[in-house]
């Protein structure tokens, strides 16, 4: 251990001394992370730390371990650091005014053969490169890893397709910038990029033509294709199969990447996948549409809520006729119906067992069938009210279970006639004739006149009324169904 040293909170609070010359002459043209490498292991060579590592580093940093490492050999080829060690790995840093004044090249310049450099010269012809372009064209072997007889490979690529066969070093580097992250390590990776670059600039033309712009693409237009088809995973003919969508607005290429950030989201990168889902979709706004104008808003625009409400219906195992039949129900509401009422009548036909369309035809016409009897008997018995559910089951009853016909019910109706609650007694009455066994209206007709002979009033407030009105009171529940339950369908 030292002698002496500072407090561990030192560095803290202290300052690490930066050269003017790192600034100006290396930090300006190299990559973010690799300075933040450098300047970290620079504080380290001036308040040492027991736990440091390449890991730990990469974790300070916040960067991976890879990261690191790759700084470290750019910044050994620049001249700046030498690895000392390897188990634990350690680097020492040169100070810059010792290498100014011992060395009369660059350190860049040392590390590369004078054949490459004259290679790219050649490539290059009688472009005017300056030091800061051949360093650059150097980063591409440094940072991005690529190998000499690539970089040439690029360069010559990048001179025949300009138009004026003088390379542009910003595109140039997009292009090693791309090959680096495809892997490309061999002039045979090389020449295949190549191969798949062509392709990709006829998709790109055939794309402008297709989008009405009949002009050469640019830099951010080539970028932006390369991300569909290289990111996103899109087909070519999955990009030109999207424009479709683009007559909606202004067809821009800007358009076009919101919609294929959707299909993208959605999972659909081919052509197929593609038509198929923009079809589907459309296919739901023009269900949502029909919707909307059986309720009356013709020419709306379906909303997002919309369009989920309809979804939930369909999930719910609604076909889109059903849909349509609680439409048609729901608009014949004062209001012109809305889209809660619909999904009100689809989950009361649900709770009633009626899942398709013909069944909710029968039970309607069934129940426009019972309304108009109780109708007649209504009239018959000289009551004014609104057909309800109750009513209608005892009529059912009535003309199922005893197996009442309707004449006799409707002679119950009329004997009933001035009573306090006419249903009540009419039940009593046929209750009666049931279990007496009568099932004509001329031994109905005798039972009665039989009673008025013998001084009794049937079909009044006599003591067997009241007991059997006792016996058959309506609950609450059948109170509150009569109040609500007068649709128009069931009216």
């Amino acid at each position: 251990m030292a002698f002496c040293s500072f407090d561990e909170s030192a560095a803290l609070f202290d300052a690490t001394p930066v050269e003017n010359m790192f600034i100006s002459e290396y930090m300006l043209r190299a990559p973010g992370d690799f300075v933040k490498v450098y300047l970290y292991g620079l504080m380290l060579c001036y308040h040492r730390s027991e736990r440091m590592s390449l890991a730990s580093m990469a974790r300070d940093l916040d960067v991976t371990q890879e990261d690191v490492e790759r700084a470290y050999r750019y910044w050994e080829r620049e001249g700046l650091v030498r690895r000392t060690g390897d188990n634990p790995v350690r680097y020492t840093y040169y100070n810059l005014k010792q290498i100014t004044l011992t060395r009369a090249e660059k350190p860049s310049e040392q590390l590369y053969n004078r054949h490459f450099m004259d290679e790219v010269r050649r490539t290059l012809d009688a472009q005017t490169v300056g030091d800061n372009d051949y360093q650059t064209i150097l980063d591409w072997v440094q940072v991005f890893e690529l190998p000499e007889e690539v970089v040439i490979m690029l360069l010559r690529s990048e001179r025949e397709k300009s138009r004026t066969g003088r390379v542009s070093l910003k595109i140039a580097s997009e292009t090693a910038r791309r090959w680096a992250q495809s892997g490309v390590r061999t002039l045979e990776d090389a020449e295949q990029m190549l191969i798949l670059t062509g392709e990709r600039e006829k998709g790109l033309k055939r794309l402008l033509a297709r989008l009405g712009q009949h002009r050469p693409a640019s830099e951010d237009e080539k970028n932006m294709y390369l991300k569909w088809i290289d990111e996103w995973g899109f087909t070519a003919e999955a990009v030109l199969e999207a424009c479709r969508e683009t007559t909606k607005g202004t067809p821009t290429m800007a358009y076009l990447d919101g919609i294929l950030l959707r299909q993208h989201q959605l999972g659909r990168h081919d052509a197929a996948q593609i038509l198929g889902g923009i079809s589907q979709e459309k296919g739901e706004r023009d269900f949502a549409r029909d919707v909307l104008a059986g309720l009356g808003r013709t020419g709306v625009t379906p909303t997002a809520d919309d369009l989920a409400l309809i979804d939930s219906w369909r999930e719910a195992g609604n076909s889109d006729e059903l849909i349509l039949l609680a439409v048609a129900a729901a608009h014949r509401r004062r209001d012109g119906g809305t889209m809660e009422g619909v999904g009100n009548w689809l989950e009361k036909w649900a709770r009633q067992g009626l899942t398709t369309p013909q069944a909710v035809t029968a039970h309607s016409s069934r129940q426009k069938a019972l309304n108009a009897q109780l109708r007649e008997i209504y009239d018959a018995a000289g009551i004014e009210k609104n057909t309800n559910q109750p009513d209608r089951d005892l009529l059912c009853r009535w003309m199922g279970e005893m197996g009442m016909s309707m004449d006799l019910v409707m002679l119950s109706a009329r004997y009933a006639r001035g009573s306090n609650s006419p249903v009540m007694t009419m039940n009593r009455i046929l209750s009666d004739w049931h279990r007496a066994g009568i099932s004509s209206v001329e031994a109905a007709r005798a039972e009665h006149d039989s009673h008025v002979r013998g001084g009794c009033k049937p079909a009044l407030q006599t003591a067997r009324m009241q007991d059997t009105m006792q016996r058959h009171q309506y609950t609450s529940d059948d109170y509150r169904r009569m109040i609500t339950d007068l649709d128009e369908e069931e009216s």
